[in-house]
C-alpha cells in the first residue's frame, strides 16, 4: 500500500470528529430539553398549587362513582340517533349491555342510552311490561325524583318524577335499531342535579319479566360537569404559548385553557425532515403523543411528569408536564400543561447541522491536506529512488554520486545518508579496482628480485657472485612471505573482532606496562608516558582512577603495536615518542605523538585499507594495512581514531567511551 493511501486511511480516523460532535450535540440537546422540561414542570406545579387554593370546584375523591356530563359545542338533536354526540367508546361509562353518555348544554342535562338487545319488546296494557328505563334523580336540596320510561311504541317519550313537585320532567325519543335500541333524553338542570341512578330492563318475554336482563350501576352516580369559572382561573395562571387541562384522577376534563404568545413573534414552522432529525438527535426515543384539543373530554391516561412527543397529524414536537392537584394531602385532580417545542426543535437542528458541517468541512480539509502532503512525500521518495537508481549502473557500479538534499527533515537525512552510502560504495569499488594494481605493485619488486637473481645465477661462474645472487633471491622470498603474512594478519584480526570479549581495564596501568616493553624493543627511541596527574590540558580530569575503559587487552595491544611501529618508522633515531592518556567529558582520549614528517593534505583516507602515504619504501613491507587495522579495532571498542599534524611532528588520537 502506497504512502498516500496509508495516510488516507489514517485520515479516516478524523471521522471521530463528526462522531464526537454528534455526541456533544446530543448532550447539549439533552441538557436543553431537560431545562425546558424542568421549567414547564415547575410552572405546572405552581399552577396546580394555585388552582387548589383558588378554585371553588367541588373536588371528588378518587373512589367516588360519577357521571361526567360533557359540554358539547352544539346541543345534540333530540332524535334518538347518536351521530351528533361524537362518542369515543374509550371515554364512556359502559355496562355489560348498556352505555350511558351525558352532556350539559345551557342548563339542560342530556342523556344518551345505548342498549344492545336481540329484539325490541314494547309494553302493552294488560299484557305486561316490555323494555323500560328506570331513573332516579336527586337535587342539591335532597329532593329525589323517580322516572320510569316504558314505551308502547318507538318515538317520543315523556314522563315526570314521582314526587309532590313532579320533578323532574323528562322528555326524549326512543329509537329501535338493528342491534338494540337507543334512548335520547333531556332533563332541565335547574335546580342542579347532583346524583343519578339508572337501570335498563331488557325484556325478551312480557310474561316472564323475572328473566329480564338488568343493566346499570349499583350505586348512585355523582353528576360532574365542566367548570366554567375554572376555565377562566386557569387561563389567568398560564404562561405564554401554553395549553392546559385540569382533569379528575379518572381523566375527565373539568377545565381547559390556552394562552398564545405575543402577536409580533412568528410561530416556528418545522418540516417533517426537521422532526425526524430531532427524533434521531434525541438521546431517548420520542413517540407519537395523543392529540389533545378543545374537544378533549377525557385524558386517555395520566401523563408522565414530563414527556416529549411528536404530533401524528403535522410535523413538530410537543412538550407536556403534569402535576397533581392536592387538597388536604389527597390528590383530587391533575393539571396538564402542554407547549409546542418547535422553536427548540429548529434551533437544535440548526446547531447540529452547523456543527456537523464544520466537522465535516474540517475532516475534508484535513483529509485533502494529508493527501496532498502524502503525495508530496511520495514524490520526494520517488525522486530519491530515481536518483539512487540512476547513480548505479546495470553492472552494479556507482557511476555518480548525487548531490545531497538540503531539506532538514527525515527525508533530507535519508537522502544525505543515501548519498554518503553511494559515495562510500563508489570509493570501495574504486579501492577494489585498484587493489590488483596495488598488490601487483607490492609483489612486483620481490618477484623481480627473485627472477633477476635466478637469471644471473645461471650465467654466474664465481662462487661469490652465485652466493650474492642467492642472498638477493632469499631476500625477495622473505619479502613475499612478509607481504602474505601481513595480509593474513589483517584478515585474522577482522575475523577475531566478533569473538573478543571486553573487560574493564585501567588504561594508565596498561600503557605503563606496554611502554616499558617498547623501551626494550626500540632502544633507539625515547618513550614518555603522560597520565592525568601530569597533564595540564584544560577540561581534563586529574583523577588517574578515572581512566578505566571496556576493552579487549589483546586487541588494544595490537592497536598500540601498529601506532608505535608507525611512529618508529616515521621518526628519526633518538627522537621522542610521547603517549598521553586523559579524560575529556565522557570519553578517554589517548594521544601518540612522534617527531616524524607532516602528513599530506589528503590524509582523510589514511585509515583505509591498502593506503600508504610513505614517500620511500625502504626495506620493509608497507601494504597500508596497519592503520586500517587500528581503525577496525577502535570501532570495535566504539571508539574513534584520527591523525593530525602538530608543531614538530604528527599526532594520532584514539578516543574510547569512559
Amino acid at each position: 500500500m502506497s504512502l498516500r493511501w496509508q495516510l488516507a486511511l489514517i485520515a479516516l480516523l478524523l471521522l471521530v470528529l463528526p462522531v464526537a460532535g454528534w455526541q456533544f450535540a446530543r448532550q447539549v440537546e439533552r441538557t436543553l430539553r431537560a431545562g425546558h422540561a424542568d421549567a414547564l414542570f415547575d410552572s405546572a406545579r405552581t399552577t396546580a398549587r394555585l388552582v387548589a387554593e383558588r378554585a371553588d370546584t367541588p373536588w371528588l375523591g378518587p373512589d367516588t362513582p360519577l357521571l361526567f356530563a360533557r359540554r358539547p359545542e352544539a346541543r345534540p338533536i333530540l332524535d334518538g340517533y347518536p351521530d351528533d354526540w361524537a362518542i369515543d367508546p374509550a371515554n364512556e361509562e359502559t355496562g355489560s349491555g348498556a352505555r350511558l353518555t351525558a352532556a350539559v348544554h345551557e342548563q339542560t342535562l342530556q342523556l344518551l342510552f345505548q342498549v344492545r338487545s336481540p329484539r325490541q319488546v314494547y309494553s302493552q296494557p294488560g299484557r305486561g311490561d316490555g323494555d323500560r328505563l328506570e331513573l332516579e334523580f336527586e337535587r342539591a336540596d335532597g329532593l329525589r325524583g323517580t322516572v320510569e320510561l316504558a314505551p308502547l311504541a318507538p318515538g317520543w317519550v315523556e314522563s315526570r318524577g314521582r314526587n309532590s313537585e313532579g320533578w323532574p320532567r323528562v322528555q326524549g325519543y326512543w329509537q329501535p335499531g338493528a342491534r338494540g335500541w337507543t334512548v335520547e333524553l333531556q332533563v332541565p338542570d335547574q335546580p342542579r342535579i347532583e346524583t343519578l341512578s339508572w337501570r335498563v330492563v331488557d325484556v325478551d318475554d312480557r310474561a316472564r319479566n323475572s328473566d329480564a336482563r338488568r343493566y346499570g350501576p349499583d350505586t348512585a352516580l355523582t353528576v360532574m360537569r365542566p367548570d366554567r369559572p375554572l376555565d377562566g382561573l386557569l387561563a389567568s395562571l398560564l404562561p405564554d404559548r401554553t395549553r392546559a387541562w385540569v382533569s379528575l384522577p379518572s381523566g375527565w376534563v373539568l377545565a381547559r385553557a390556552r394562552r398564545d404568545g405575543p402577536e409580533d413573534q412568528e410561530p416556528a414552522s418545522p418540516s417533517w425532515l426537521d422532526t425526524i432529525l430531532f427524533e434521531r438527535l434525541a438521546s431517548d426515543s420520542i413517540g407519537v403523543g395523543p392529540s389533545r384539543g378543545p374537544e378533549t373530554v377525557r385524558l386517555s391516561a395520566l401523563p408522565e411528569p414530563t414527556s416529549w412527543t411528536t404530533r401524528d397529524d403535522q410535523p413538530g414536537v410537543t412538550l407536556s408536564a403534569a402535576a397533581p392537584i392536592e387538597r388536604d394531602g389527597e390528590t383530587v385532580g391533575v393539571l396538564l400543561l402542554e407547549r409546542d417545542a418547535d422553536r427548540l426543535l429548529l434551533d437544535s437542528n440548526r446547531a447540529v447541522l452547523r456543527l456537523l458541517s464544520i466537522n465535516l468541512g474540517v475532516f475534508a480539509g484535513v483529509a485533502l491536506l494529508l493527501l496532498a502532503y502524502a503525495t508530496w512525500l511520495s514524490l520526494r521518495i520517488r525522486r530519491l529512488r530515481d536518483l539512487a537508481e540512476a547513480s548505479v549502473g546495470e553492472d552494479g557500479q556507482v557511476r555518480q554520486t548525487p548531490s545531497p538534499p538540503r531539506s532538514g527533515d527525515e527525508l533530507g537525512d535519508l537522502g544525505r545518508t543515501v548519498t554518503q552510502l553511494l559515495g562510500r560504495l563508489r570509493e570501495h569499488q574504486s579501492y577494489l579496482r585498484t587493489l590488483a594494481d596495488k598488490l601487483a605493485h607490492e609483489l612486483r619488486t620481490p618477484l623481480a628480485m627473485i627472477r633477476s637473481s635466478l637469471d644471473n645465477m645461471e650465467h654466474a661462474e664465481a662462487l661469490d657472485d652465485i652466493e650474492r645472487y642467492r642472498q638477493r633471491a632469499s631476500e625477495g622470498s622473505d619479502r613475499l612471505n612478509r607481504i602474505f603474512r601481513a595480509m593474513s594478519q589483517a584478515s585474522r584480526i577482522e575475523e577475531s573482532l566478533a569473538h573478543e570479549a571486553l573487560e574493564a581495564i585501567d588504561l594508565g596501568e596498561f600503557l605503563r606496562t606496554y611502554l616499558e616493553a617498547c623501551a626494550d624493543t626500540y632502544p633507539e627511541r625515547r618513550f614518555e608516558l603522560e597520565l592525568p596527574a601530569q597533564a595540564k590540558r584544560k577540561g581534563a580530569s586529574t583523577d588517574a582512577e578515572s581512566l578505566r575503559i571496556l576493552a579487549a587487552p589483546d586487541l588494544l595491544a595490537q592497536l598500540l603495536d601498529k601506532l608505535i611501529e608507525n611512529a618508529v618508522d616515521f621518526s628519526p633515531p633518538g627522537s621522542r615518542i610521547a603517549v598521553t592518556a586523559l579524560r575529556v567529558d565522557q570519553r578517554i582520549v589517548m594521544h601518540i605523538d612522534n617527531e616524524g614528517p607532516a602528513l599530506p593534505e589528503d590524509s582523510d583516507t589514511l585509515f583505509d585499507s591498502m593506503v600508504s602515504v610513505r614517500k620511500t619504501r625502504g626495506q620493509g613491507v608497507h601494504l597500508g594495512l596497519g592503520l586500517s587495522i587500528v581503525r577496525l579495532i577502535a570501532e570495535h571498542h566504539q571508539g574513534r581514531v584520527r591523525a593530525s599534524n602538530r608543531p614538530g611532528g604528527v599526532r594520532f588520537s584514539v578516543s574510547f567511551p569512559a
